[in-house]
């Protein structure tokens, strides 16, 4: 009796799987693309980012279920805009919030939001007469800024709704200028959600609820003298800790990033010198390391981003995944290698790894699999006007929305280095010659 039990257990089990849709099997990146492809072609999106605006991320393993998100936001997105007749939305953001910004073409998403709620948020458009209203009040409001000499250059945030960015532009409209300030020394202004450090010495970040007098205020401070002290910082911190990262890492740019104080770089900075004391830690390449307040993610075999209050012990335990120098260099000798092999192959694509976040055993990895595609199937030519295959790490939030939004996307196919045989088959057939068609599924 138990091993009857047992045997109808496991008959149950098998029908449970192979009755379970393909599509839960199927690589989260590659749909992506796939569904991009749909999207531009069927209702004329151009842009499709996942969580642009993200800061808080995490560790490099927390990208991956925002990437999953994205594409359960994506798939409702496209359900829905075929329920809604005349939509003329360019640039899509899958978030958490809903969002209408940069005029009238551009939306942020709720990824977990219902089918009805995007409906609705879809369906609630201004009419031709209000938006072009409120476009020529932008217009005559910027018009006003620049005659005040304010700056050259001066745009809105996609973080913030129309209705904010026009906010700030009537409290930037409302500054008093004094007459003998004839142009300020500030060459770009972005209006967003609060005022913060900027990453350029010449350019101020606002907040759009700012006073006129807040931002007046602001306006009037000499770029320079307020970057200089900053300016004179960094450079003690990399004169303190450059050559001794150089001489024991090997790494060529030590970054802070804006986000974070001159503090809590040097914080950052005696993190990582203790962690450099480890001989394990000196044995993997550091080409770029940037400090920041919210991340640490290992991008590839070189670059990686660490939080600034991470302590040593804490980096030496995320880092002890990265490739030690040997094994890189071996998998890149590898990957040449394997690269040489795949060129003029029967299928016309041009095989090739992403030149950012990439690691070179991923890449040799994605290699290896693309021979193996090309040996089973002889038969196989890519439809036109596609001719290069690059292989991508679809788990890397940043290389993700990369690949979706590419300028060479017209005739590049994206591809994540992680897929297995399968996933790498199924998705390279729905771009087979005579027979390309992503429907509408």
């Amino acid at each position: 009796m138990p091993i009857q039990k047992n045997l109808l257990h496991c008959t149950v089990l098998f029908l449970v799987i192979i009755c379970l849709p393909s599509f839960l099997f199927a690589n989260t990146f590659n749909q992506l693309v796939e569904q991009k492809h749909i999207l531009e072609s069927q209702f004329g999106v151009k842009t499709l980012e996942c969580f642009p605006f993200k800061k808080k991320i995490g560790f490099t393993e927390d990208q991956a279920p925002l990437i999953e998100q994205c594409l359960q936001g994506v798939s409702k997105l496209k359900k829905a805009l075929m329920e809604v007749p005349q939509t003329d939305y360019k640039e899509v953001g899958i978030s958490d919030r809903f969002l209408k910004t940069a005029g009238f073409h551009t939306i942020l998403i709720d990824w977990k939001a219902s089918s009805s709620e995007l409906v609705r948020f879809l369906n609630s458009r201004k009419s031709r007469d209000e938006q072009t209203g409120f476009l020529d009040r932008i217009r005559a409001l910027k018009r006003e800024i620049a005659q005040k000499g304010i700056v050259k250059e001066l745009y809105c945030s996609k973080e913030i709704s129309n209705g904010d960015c026009l906010t700030g532009y009537m409290n930037l409209a409302a500054v008093h200028i004094p007459p003998k300030v004839k142009r300020t020394g500030w060459h770009e202004l972005m209006i967003t959600h609060s005022s913060s450090p900027s990453d350029k010495p010449n350019k101020l970040v606002l907040g759009f609820n700012e006073s006129p007098a807040e931002m007046r205020n602001r306006i009037l401070k000499d770029p320079y003298e307020t970057w200089r002290p900053k300016r004179k910082m960094y450079e003690a911190i990399q004169e303190k800790y450059g050559k001794a990262f150089k001489d024991k890492i090997k790494l060529e740019n030590f970054i802070c990033s804006a986000d974070i104080t001159l503090e809590e770089c040097e914080k950052g900075a005696l993190n990582l010198m203790e962690a450099s004391q480890s001989t394990d830690f000196r044995m993997r390449y550091w080409g770029k390391v940037i400090l920041n307040r919210h991340n640490t993610i290992i991008e590839d075999d070189f670059n990686a981003q660490i939080r600034f209050d991470l302590p040593a012990e804490k980096i030496l335990e995320h880092f002890s995944r990265k490739t030690i120098k040997t094994k890189a260099e071996e998998n890149t000798t590898l990957a040449v290698k394997l690269e040489k092999k795949t060129k003029n192959n029967i299928t016309r694509l041009r095989a090739v790894c992403d030149l950012e976040g990439l690691t070179s055993k991923l890449c040799a990895k994605a290699f290896k699999t693309f021979i193996r595609f090309v040996k089973s199937n002889r038969d196989y030519q890519v439809a036109l006007p596609w001719d290069t295959l690059m292989f991508i790490d679809g788990a890397q939030l940043s290389r993700v929305n990369f690949a979706l939004n590419s300028k060479s996307r017209n005739t590049y196919l994206y591809i994540d280095a992680n897929s297995s045989d399968e996933q790498f088959s199924n998705y390279l057939k729905k771009f087979r010659s005579g027979s390309y068609d992503l429907k509408l599924h």
